[in-house]
This record gives structure tokens, C-alpha cells and sequence, in this order.
């Protein structure tokens, strides 16, 4: 049971980390969307790094309890990209491709904030950059599963199968709960064994 570990400063750098990832992803599916063709995430507003524009309540609780959440999901209509469906694929691979990104540079980070803060601001910036890296690599696989409300429902898409978004809710909960209780930690450990040393090293990743 993923609760009994919590303390309030890792709920609070989940937060941060939660707010940067989900933020970067929902940016970059519309970017790429808007270049396979695809304006509508521009129009909704969703090309942006604003925060509020990209976090999902739930998505970001569940983030905070247990270490897995996701984004409000980003609209992407297939008849507008020019790859049609196989667009949906580049889309999702990208949101997941971008959080793997973001946790490799990040590291780069902890150096510098060690030496350049005041011992215990600087402890507390090295452990928020440690915690980011690792949830990056967990979330880009989460996020990559293919059912709402994560990016990965765009797969469903691409095969032709669209779910409503009220369902999308309803299945938040579920995975809310699924990752409380460590299923979905140990669903996705095997791939994290893999993807993990090689994005943020050995040391970090166990």
C-alpha cells in the first residue's frame, strides 16, 4: 500500500513534479498535433506552458498520493493529420518521449542547485530533481496505456475505438486506486527495469 509510505514533502515534490511533466506533455502533443496538421489543441488553448491550461485535478492528486497521474487530455482530431491515424501514434509517443527527455536533462540540474544554494534549500532542490527524473520515466510509460483519460487513449483512437470522455472519469478513479494499493507500480515495474537505467542510470532508477 503505496500511503503508508507518504511523507508531506514527497506529496509536495510530486506536486511540483506533477505540474512540470503534465504541463511539458500537453504542450508538446498539441505542438505536434498542430504540425501533423491538426489546429484544434492550438484553438483550445493547449499550445501553451501555462499550468492550468494542462493539469487535471484528479490526475494531479493521484500524482501526489501515489506516484502516477495524468494531464487533462489533449483533443486531437485524425482526419486533420497528415498521417491520418498513425498520427495519433507520433502524438502519443511524443507526450511519453518528451517526460523521458525532461528526466534525462534534469539531472544535469543537481550539481549546480547543490552549489549554488544554501545547504538545506539546495538539499531540498537536489531531491525534487531526483524525484521529477524518476517519475518521468514512470509516467511516461503509465501515460502511454491506452485508456482515458492518459495520452495513450489516442492508440484506442488510432485503431478506430473512441471512447466517451465521461468514461475517462470514471476510469481515473479506478487507476487512482490501482496505483494506491501498487498494481499499477508492479504492471509497469518489468518495462521500468528496462527504459529507467538507461534514461536516468543504474543508481537512480532502483
Amino acid at each position: 500500500m503505496i500511503g503508508s509510505e507518504l511523507t508531506l514533502q514527497l506529496v509536495a515534490l510530486r506536486l511540483l513534479a506533477g505540474v512540470v511533466m503534465f504541463t511539458a506533455q500537453g504542450a508538446t502533443i498539441a505542438a505536434i498535433a498542430g504540425l501533423l496538421g491538426d489546429k484544434g489543441p492550438r484553438y483550445d488553448g493547449r499550445l501553451t506552458l501555462m499550468p492550468l491550461r494542462q493539469i487535471d485535478l484528479l490526475g494531479l492528486a493521484s500524482t501526489m498520493l501515489t506516484g502516477f497521474g495524468w494531464g487533462q487530455p489533449v483533443q486531437v482530431d485524425p482526419g486533420q493529420l497528415r498521417f491520418g491515424r498513425w498520427g495519433l501514434v507520433i502524438v502519443a509517443l511524443a507526450g511519453s518521449a518528451v517526460l523521458l527527455l525532461i528526466g534525462y536533462l534534469i539531472l544535469f540540474l543537481t550539481i549546480p542547485l547543490l552549489t549554488m544554494l544554501p545547504y538545506s534549500a539546495g538539499v531540498t532542490a537536489a531531491a525534487f530533481v531526483r524525484v521529477t527524473a524518476r517519475l518521468c520515466v514512470w509516467m511516461s510509460l503509465f501515460t502511454l496505456l491506452p485508456i482515458p483519460p492518459l495520452a495513450g487513449a489516442h492508440l484506442l483512437a488510432a485503431v478506430g475505438i473512441k471512447l466517451p470522455r465521461s468514461v475517462g472519469v470514471w476510469i481515473g478513479v479506478v487507476l487512482l486506486v490501482a496505483s494506491f494499493f501498487g498494481i499499477t507500480r508492479m504492471v509497469l515495474t518489468p518495462a521500468y527495469n528496462i527504459i529507467a537505467p538507461l534514461v536516468i542510470g543504474t543508481e537512480l532508477a532502483g
